[in-house]
């Protein structure tokens, strides 16, 4: 069974905390532990979070591994062969991965009253926690931290794909591939669920704090 998220909406706001993962990747979106109460997030610190990673300098390298897996995999979209459509290419993944921040950490979280946070387990067996990450795509805690479908994630996905359609070359159009980019993005997001699960976010925090 799942821990219970301890979201005390009683607690005074606190600032986001200035926390990487593996110290490439932002931290501020997760949580070290579920054990210790944290107060709930307001609607401007959501929209600060989604600005937050989207600025973030690991997003330019987020891009380039989307970049490189399309070319590799040959999926998503086709500007052609050479240096210049390989650069649009890298654009177009930078402007998704921003839209899908957007969208999951900030819009959709203060329309559906949901913590787009991850609450790491941090403890148990390897397995155990990889079950706690991967059910965290689906399950989110609300911002009385009680248990959810995760909307936010699921519809800030579909939105964010639905948009980068928006801005492909028109060949590269259709609906099955708003589908394809929303099913890649839910695999992603598993694969960050667990890198924030195992990443060590608890042990950096406290070293920044502790400077």
């Amino acid at each position: 069974m799942a821990p219970q998220v301890r979201i005390d909406p009683r607690l005074p706001e606190a600032p986001l905390p200035h926390s990487r993962n593996l110290y490439l990747f932002p931290g501020y979106d997760t949580v070290p532990s579920y054990r210790t109460a944290v107060p709930r997030l307001r609607p401007h610190q959501k929209m600060e979070l989604a600005t937050r990673t989207i600025f973030d300098p690991s997003l330019l390298v987020r891009a380039a591994f989307s970049t490189a897996f399309d070319e590799a995999a040959g999926v998503g979209p086709s500007y052609g062969p050479g240096w210049g459509n390989a650069g649009k290419l890298y654009a177009y993944n930078a402007a998704n991965v921003a839209s899908m921040y957007l969208f999951v950490d900030g819009v959709m979280p203060v329309v559906f009253k949901q913590d787009p946070r991850y609450f790491r387990k941090g403890k148990g067996t390897v397995k155990s926690r990889i079950l706690f990450a991967l059910r965290s795509e689906v399950v989110a805690y609300s911002d009385q931290g009680k248990e959810m479908p995760n909307y936010s994630e699921l519809s800030g996905n579909f939105m964010s794909s639905a948009l980068s359609e928006a801005y492909l070359p028109q060949k590269n159009r259709s609906v099955g591939g708003v589908f394809e980019g929303f099913a890649i993005k839910e695999a992603v997001g598993l694969g960050f669920d667990v890198l924030r699960e195992f990443g060590g976010v608890k042990a950096l925090t406290k070293k920044i704090e502790g400077r």
